[in-house]
């Protein structure tokens, strides 16, 4: 069946709703008003028509609308049930479509789609003389009384009764009129001598039956093998029970249970004396084909970050290192010397690194003068060309042209380093990437900013983790990362340092990025195969790294919302007309908390793995990808995709595997997959393949065993050599520097 658009048939409900209410399609069998929280929930359809669907989701909207949620808690016969669903299924109805005359066309349209598959049940009845007049109410609404009704002047009079009601209160009483009314009536026609074959005794199973009074159970299976018959399914399970909260659901399953299985008082009578709409419940068992019961959803949104206590500005990091530099020098006099070798290292480092990066920026600055060549548009001008005077009496084209180059735009890039556990023994050479990034940056002078997020930084007044156990309710959004409200994911604590930025001076930018290589030798250093057996340097003995920057968890997803803020931000500031994110990681990010829950009796966290996660983000829904297997995995891909569907945002990521073998390396490269040979060759000629990545723009798996960035200098140069072997020594040296640089040469790609 074709898919109706989500977005669209909530936004339908929430006009029909009058107000911006939140709109909520899952797996229920009615519509519900959570009058607390604003938030409507209505069934999930699938039909092929677009008429179908919206004549239900006005029926729904209507009943949120107007039907009061404790309405039904008076209404507990059953027989009553029946009678005031009809009558006030008739009342909501016209009510919707008075306040919205829009949607007549739909009810028009609808009606005569399902009466053509027989949702209610009357394909061979005469509906004059076969059914009751709770049935021909019900029918005369539903058709917008298009159907060929003879009613009687008694009829009328009810008819008249019906159209004047206003109120669900109104609506219960003419039921309870009506039913009495008709049970007379019902007791008229039992005196009839042959009533058992009476159409209206066989339409609605009010046949005596001959052992009725005698209790032997056959009624009962004969209930039994009818409903099998008409698509109902006997078990002793709750498969056939509604939703919680679902009080319609309740009420019809309750309605249709005993309107077909009623007990029979003792010392004879009826078959079944409870009487029912049977055409209202002929389309009720039909209208279950109509729901997607393979659907369940769970809505969540996102709590505002608070980036006064996300970020660690780039002056609070240098502060930071100095102060543990100088204790370190303090506690260990020896550290002095490492400092000082520190600073030349990553001197030395920076200027082997830039030979590269300046290449790379040629490079760069060929390849987009190359494309804007490409995009060139060549038009007349209104000036003679004297050299083509000449062709005037076979050609028109005389007149000078002009070549126009388009212009280019403005880019920006913001950088988001993984600081977690699992970097350990691969973060230098990330770190050795990102330097390269940076640096070409500088040189080609566009926007950027560089972060990398934590879950280990931590305040007096901050809590370092959040989680369902030790989040209080009452003081939810104090001291944390998140401002929290109904429905809003559970995220962890995160904090963003900024190591870099285009404002920075050029002496800050290289302090902060030699405390970033420092930070990245120790690790590499630490988990080296030197370090392990015991030569490790006398400088990793004494001179580590701040506490509050170790390795902790993966507060991706958290670093993303924060993103989601900043973003713009950044865009709007800088006037950035091309934007780029990429993300460097290792793995997926830490799973959900839950959401926040509002009721009457306060706050409490929910689960959120009883459906699929929908996000409701600035009035749009993103829906899951149903490839991916973990809650976390698709927070992700929300997040990317409000970036770039909301703020235009080209997501690059790069994924750092360290093993083909394992989970991880059979995601990307499958046993069964054709070309999985051709992709680890190539893997491992160029460290990196492409991948599509739900939410990426692009996305890259970095082969993390070979990812050392390259600095060789030409070595085995002679005066004896030829002309021809030096150039081909030099053509390997710049080849290995240049690919090496995996990062740097795919984000050329990207932007050129």
């Amino acid at each position: 069946m074709t898919k109706l658009n989500f977005t669209t048939k909530s936004q339908l409900a929430k006009l029909l709703a009058t107000e911006n209410i939140i709109v909520e399609q899952n797996q229920v069998r009615t519509a519900s008003f959570d009058t607390l929280n604003r938030i409507l929930t209505i069934p999930i359809f699938k039909f092929e028509s677009g008429d179908v669907y919206d004549m239900l989701i006005a029926h729904e909207v209507s009943h949120a609308l107007y039907t009061p949620a404790d309405g039904w808690k008076k209404v507990e016969d059953d027989e009553l049930r029946s009678y005031v669903n009809v009558l006030e299924d008739t009342r909501i109805d016209r009510l919707i479509q008075k306040k919205y005359p829009g949607v007549i066309t739909n009810y028009l349209n609808g009606f005569t789609i399902l009466n053509k598959k027989d949702f209610f049940g009357i394909k061979s009845k005469n509906i004059n003389t076969d059914l009751m007049l709770i049935d021909k109410i019900n029918l005369r609404s539903k058709s917008s009384n298009r159907l060929p009704f003879k009613f009687t002047d008694e009829d009328q009079i009810w008819l008249n009764k019906v159209d004047d009601l206003k109120t669900f209160k109104q609506v219960v009483g003419l039921a309870k009129d009506m039913l009495d009314w008709q049970k007379k009536k019902l007791e008229d026609m039992k005196k009839l001598p042959d009533f058992d074959e009476h159409v209206i005794s066989k339409n609605y199973d009010l046949e005596k039956g001959p052992d009725a009074g005698e209790g032997d159970g056959e009624g009962e299976e004969v209930d039994k093998q009818k409903n099998v018959s008409q698509g109902k399914e006997e078990s002793s399970d709750n498969s056939n029970k509604p939703a919680v909260g679902d009080k319609t659901a309740k009420d019809n399953n309750k309605k249709e249970g005993n309107a077909t299985g009623g007990n029979v008082p003792e010392g004879g009578g009826n078959k079944n004396d409870k009487l029912s709409a049977i055409t209202d419940k002929a389309f009720e068992m039909q209208k279950q084909t109509l729901y997607d019961g393979d659907k369940k959803y769970t809505y969540v949104s996102l709590p505002k970050p608070k980036l006064k206590n996300i970020l660690v500005y780039n002056n609070e990091f240098r502060d930071m290192y100095r102060k543990f530099i100088k204790n370190e020098i303090k506690s260990h006099t020896g550290n002095q010397w490492y400092y000082q070798e520190l600073k030349k290292d990553f001197t030395k480092h920076k200027n082997d690194m830039k030979r590269t990066v300046m290449y790379l920026v040629k490079e760069f600055e060929m390849k987009k003068s190359a494309t804007a060549y490409k995009k060139a548009q060549t038009d007349k001008t209104g000036v003679i060309d004297p050299l083509k005077l000449k062709n005037y009496k076979f050609s028109d084209d005389i007149f000078k042209r002009l070549t126009i180059l388009p212009n280019e735009k403005n880019h920006g890039m913001m950088m988001l380093l993984d600081w977690s556990g699992s970097m350990q023994d691969c973060l230098m050479k990330t770190v050795d990437q990102l330097l390269n990034l940076v640096w070409f940056c500088q040189k080609i002078r566009i926007p950027y900013d560089v972060y990398f997020f934590t879950s280990e930084m931590e305040r007096d007044d901050f809590p370092r983790r959040s989680s369902i156990c030790s989040v209080d309710a009452s003081t939810k959004d104090k001291n944390t990362a998140f401002e929290f409200k109904h429905g809003s994911l559970n995220l962890d604590h995160v904090r963003l340092v900024n190591i870099a930025n285009h404002k920075m001076k050029t002496k800050d930018v290289d302090e902060s990025l030699m405390y970033l290589y420092s930070m990245g030798q120790y690790f590499g250093e630490r988990y080296s195969w030197s370090y392990r057996s015991g030569r490790q340097h006398y400088s990793q003995n004494h001179f580590g790294i701040p506490r509050e920057f170790w390795l902790g968890s993966t507060p991706l997803n958290e670093a993303l919302v924060a993103f989601s803020e900043m973003v713009p931000q950044f865009k709007n500031t800088y006037r950035v007309e091309k934007m780029t994110l990429i993300t460097l990681t290792d793995g997926g990010a830490n799973s959900s908390n839950g959401k926040w829950h509002q009721s009457d009796t306060g706050w409490n966290i929910e689960d959120t793995y009883s459906g699929e996660m929908v996000l409701k983000h600035n009035g749009k829904y993103y829906k899951p990808d149903e490839k991916q297997l973990y809650s976390s995995g698709k927070l992700t891909t929300h997040m990317l995709n409000v970036l770039r569907t909301e703020h235009n945002v080209n997501t690059i990521g790069f994924y750092i595997l360290k093993r083909i073998r394992g989970w991880d390396g059979e995601k990307y490269f499958p046993a069964w997959g054709k070309d999985t040979i051709k992709r680890k060759k190539q893997f491992t000629k160029d460290k990196v393949v492409t991948h599509k990545e739900p939410g990426y723009s692009r996305f890259f798996v970095v082969n993390g065993k070979s990812m050392d960035v390259q600095n060789t200098d030409l070595e085995g140069i002679n005066p004896e050599l030829k002309t021809g072997k030096i150039k081909q020594l030099f053509s390997k040296s710049m080849k290995g520097r240049i690919t090496s640089r995996v990062l740097l040469n795919k984000f050329i790609e990207q932007v050129a």
